[in-house]
């Protein structure tokens, strides 16, 4: 046997040995951050992720971040010091019935991408809280879990952190202790913090701030704006040729922050305008889709 053919065995029983163990989490069984969160694992300078292990194609699932309040409300701004939930939920595609879940998640101030640290866990939940060799703490499954939402508790940072994005991965997955016949997706959600809206820049008159990142995108894409008064508003997408892609039904919005996340996987990759008008306002930012 040459030396080349023994390595390539060597590394695939590696592979086979390790890759079930983080069926208990990556953070807890490798020491890895896997969200898409800058200061992640990366490979060749792009964001290592579960997409890249359990992407056969077998499940679709879309990720979602929600963060919501005691009432059960999902928020865009948060209230220093108060409690609230972070829910991360796997959706599996309409038809597909995957054995059961798995989610890593974390939580970065903006500014500098720190850990903010603020996940706490009380027993019995779905997930646990595992802080890894260079300080970071991410909520992840204990296990296989048979639910594909994950309600983390977290408490927002102090007065003056400015905003937070959340990011997270999640797996749908077949339950064969193996990457194969799986599907995953990751994704982030930003919050900016209540009364401080240093982060956008400020509106003139009637005008706003329209913001829309990652630009180019991808698998979603992340708006946010500054609404100098509250009205019923309406954002939309369009292509080059003005047809209509995305909408929102028209909400009465109050002034201040707002952030929404548009799933943008299935546009096909092209030029796409995002406008955001009603009662006098109207604002319009391009965006490539990759």
């Amino acid at each position: 046997m040459n030396t080349h053919l023994a390595l390539s065995i060597f590394l695939l029983l590696l592979f086979w040995v390790i890759l079930p163990g983080n069926k208990n989490g990556r953070a807890s069984q490798a020491g890895k951050g896997n969200t898409g969160a800058p200061g992640d694992q990366t490979l060749n300078g792009m964001p290592y992720t579960c997409v890249d292990c359990h992407d056969d194609g077998a499940f679709n699932p879309f990720v979602a971040i929600h963060v919501v309040d005691s009432s059960n409300t999902p928020v865009s701004q948060y209230v220093p010091g108060r409690q609230y939930i972070a829910r991360v939920t796997v959706n599996p595609s309409a038809g597909q019935t995957p054995a059961g879940y798995g989610f890593q998640m974390i939580a970065l101030r903006d500014n500098g991408n720190v850990d903010l640290d603020g996940f706490t866990d009380v027993n019995p939940n779905n997930y646990k809280l595992v802080t890894i060799s260079n300080g970071r703490t991410y909520a992840e499954h204990p296990t296989m879990s048979t639910s594909d939402t994950f309600n983390v508790r977290w408490t927002a940072p102090t007065a003056g952190t400015g905003s937070v994005t959340f990011y997270a991965a999640g797996n749908a997955v077949n339950g064969n202790n193996n990457s194969d016949g799986d599907g995953a997706d990751y994704t982030s959600l930003q919050l900016f913090e209540t009364g401080t809206l240093s982060d956008l820049q400020p509106f003139s008159g009637n005008s706003l701030r329209l913001k829309a990142f990652p630009n180019p995108c991808d698998r979603e894409i992340n708006v946010s704006a500054t609404l100098p008064f509250s009205g019923n508003l309406l954002l939309k997408v369009y292509d080059l040729s003005g047809n209509l892609i995305w909408s929102e039904s028209a909400l009465n919005l109050a002034p201040g922050a707002i952030a929404r996340q548009i799933p943008t996987e299935k546009w096909p990759a092209g030029t796409y305008f995002l406008q955001l008008g009603g009662n006098e306002i109207d604002q319009t930012v391009k965006i490539l889709k990759l």
